[in-house]
């Protein structure tokens, strides 16, 4: 039950959701974040939770194996880094909001939207940074847009956001009130164990 309330901490729901035990990381995703580690002012779980990974233990390791000179070599299929598919501003938007209601979840926003790290990443700062019009696509015939929304597309915009919080936070209250009951009936066997122990003593 602990390992169960340390990975819903870390990462939220989706930590909670059966995992594939072969997953891989690319060597440069791995630098990335024992850099951030040791750059300080962060946490195993808020980098767990950060890039979507569902264990704590897994950074812990990469560190250690960085700190004592092992290569983070990328081993079998690496999880994809820079690839990403093309969306219109309305998409990067509503992934912005998305990702900002769910608690700042990359990893689910990636699985969610089918898109890279790397973009979910420089949408939400660039939306946190400059709101809406930062999220425009200024390359070619783009530049003509000046990147304002209609009425309608805004309000469709600020329900997907309102939709999406309200998911997030009814399933974690939810998931950890069910966590909690299971902590405290585990609690209660251990309890009920103990005087059975002493009474076999006697």
């Amino acid at each position: 039950v602990r390992q169960w309330l340390e990975r819903f901490e870390a990462t939220g729901v989706d930590g909670l959701k059966p995992r594939s035990v072969h997953q891989k990381y690319a060597e440069e995703f791995k630098l990335e974040i024992v850099q951030k580690y040791l750059a300080g002012h962060t946490s195993y779980p808020v980098l767990a939770r950060e890039y979507g990974i569902p264990d704590n233990s897994v950074i812990v390791r990469w560190v250690s194996l960085y700190t004592s000179g092992q290569p983070l070599q990328t081993t079998g299929r690496a999880r994809p880094m820079k690839d990403g598919r093309k969306t219109t501003q309305i998409e990067r938007i509503e992934i912005a909001q998305w990702t900002i209601a769910n608690d700042y979840n990359y990893g689910a926003a990636m699985q969610q939207f089918k898109i890279s790290y790397g973009q979910v990443y420089a949408w939400v700062k660039k939306f946190k940074q400059g709101g809406e019009s930062a999220l425009e696509d200024r390359r070619g015939k783009a530049k003509k847009d000046n990147g304002q929304l209609t009425e309608i597309e805004r309000l469709k915009l600020e329900n997907k956001r309102l939709q999406a919080r309200l998911v997030h936070v009814s399933t974690e209250a939810a998931v950890l009130k069910k966590l909690q009951e299971l902590e405290r009936r585990n609690a209660g066997q251990t309890n009920n164990i103990r005087p059975f122990n002493n009474l076999h003593k006697k």
